[in-house]
Formats: structure tokens, C-alpha cells, sequence
């Protein structure tokens, strides 16, 4: 909230500019055809404000946060008792009915 009103103290017709654009440019607000409005608000924060626009892609980006808390506990792996017994390496494996599914390596 604060940074809207430090923008409407020092950008605002800079801002309205750039909001009526988005609006009325395309329906899904798509900022290419917007680029010059975008650009002369910018400044106007950059030049008042002194904050810069993120690069593209920023809030993308992985970030790994440091800190002095353990890492929660890996979830163990449940054991049940009564599973099923596996097969064991021996047993007879016949052919498949109707073709491998991985026919391009054979």
C-alpha cells in the first residue's frame, strides 16, 4: 500500500497513462503494444523513487534462502509387515502376448 501511495504523490498521470493502456490496448492486457507508457513510468519511479523494474523473468527464478533453522525431517518410508512378497529373480517371465512396447529397440 505504501508503494501505491508514494506512486500517486509522485507518478500518478505517468501511471494512469500506463494503466489505461493495458486496459484498452488488447483483452488480455498483453504490455507489448504498451511499451512507450511503461517505459516514461519507469522513469518517473526510477527518477523519484529510485527503484528499478525487475528484469524479465525475475520472480521466476529459484532462490535459496540461508538460514539458521534445520531443515524440516525427510518423511519416512513407510514399512508394512504384511506386504506382498516381491517375485523372486527366478521365476519364469514369458514372453510378451502381443509384442513388446519398446519394439524400436529390439
Amino acid at each position: 500500500m505504501n508503494f501505491f501511495q508514494k506512486v500517486k504523490k509522485s507518478c500518478y498521470e505517468e501511471f494512469m497513462q500506463y494503466a489505461t493502456c493495458l486496459d484498452r490496448s488488447s483483452g488480455d492486457m498483453a504490455f507489448n503494444k504498451c511499451r512507450k507508457t511503461q517505459q516514461v513510468f519507469d522513469s518517473c519511479v526510477k527518477d523519484n523513487l529510485g527503484i528499478d523494474r525487475p528484469d524479465f523473468g525475475y520472480f521466476c527464478e529459484a532462490r535459496i534462502h540461508k538460514s539458521d533453522r534445520p531443515a524440516p525431517p525427510k518423511p519416512e518410508k513407510k514399512v508394512f509387515p504384511d506386504a506382498t512378497p516381491g517375485l523372486p529373480e527366478d521365476a519364469p517371465r514369458p514372453a510378451a502376448k502381443y509384442g513388446s512396447r519398446f519394439h524400436w529397440l529390439e
